[in-house]
């Protein structure tokens, strides 16, 4: 088979796209106003400690004042920035999250479609593990939180993720390089599968996992990826069938 981008996107979603949807908003994206330099670096260090504190106390049990001591600023920085505690999660969220769907969309320069999965499943892996405590926070959210946006925005950033795949085994099966199934339940099993192994294996060990049992995870999802794909039926498959049925 030939390499492909699996899963490749197609009419991509940007994040603040997703966030709308949801019906949550980063004001940091979507305010027409741009701070200064010094704005920026405040906010900037605003959201860095909300990362810190996020990650070390969890989403339920951060404050603001949490967070304002930890960036060393004033709370009245603090609202000049961000309007409530989902405010900042939602911009702390953010460059993990843009990672991860960059690691989905990416070309791969590999030779044949096992080792362009493998090397996605890496590249997703690796990419989580950059941001694994805040990104694994976002399951928390999505349980835990009043805001519903939370919930909303888990399961649309999933949902996006199982409809790429989705397209993807359509593309492989209109190409004849795969065989006919269930694909809207082959790509949901596909996707709890490397979400589950992400969160499980890489957001919940007490440190961050060695890069090389990293690379062995994405392997293993690769692989297993790649033995997901109903085989195409062969010509000579398809006559020994058209036969079968003449003669019966």
């Amino acid at each position: 088979m030939a390499a492909t981008t699996p899963p490749g996107r197609s009419e991509p979603r940007t994040l603040t796209e997703a966030y709308t949807h949801a019906g949550l908003t980063d004001r940091g994206t979507s305010s027409g106003k741009r701070p200064n330099k010094r704005g920026e670096a405040t906010r900037e260090r605003i959201v860095q400690a909300a990362i810190e504190c996020f990650s070390e106390y969890g989403y339920t049990r951060t404050r603001i004042s949490d967070i304002t001591h930890r960036a060393k600023t004033a709370q009245g920085n603090f609202y000049r920035h961000f309007n409530d505690l989902d405010d900042v999660f939602l911009a702390a969220l953010h460059t993990g999250l843009q990672e991860l769907a960059e690691a989905t969309g990416r070309r791969t320069n590999s030779s044949g479609e096992l080792e362009a999965l493998i090397d996605v499943n890496i590249t997703y892996l690796h990419a989580y593990s950059r941001h694994r405590h805040i990104l694994r926070l976002l399951r928390e959210a999505a349980a835990a939180s009043a805001n519903e946006g939370f919930q909303q925005l888990w399961l649309q950033l999933r949902g996006d993720f199982v409809a790429r795949t989705r397209r993807w085994l359509q593309r492989l099966y209109d190409r004849g390089e795969i065989g006919d199934t269930d694909f809207d339940l082959l790509a949901e099993a596909l996707g709890c599968m490397t979400e589950q192994m992400a969160y499980v294996h890489v957001g919940l060990p007490a440190s961050t996992p060695r890069r090389e049992r990293i690379d062995e995870l994405g392997r293993a999802l690769g692989e297993f990826w790649y033995r997901s794909l109903p085989p195409a039926i062969k010509d000579t498959q398809l006559d020994s069938r058209s036969t079968a049925a003449l003669e019966s």
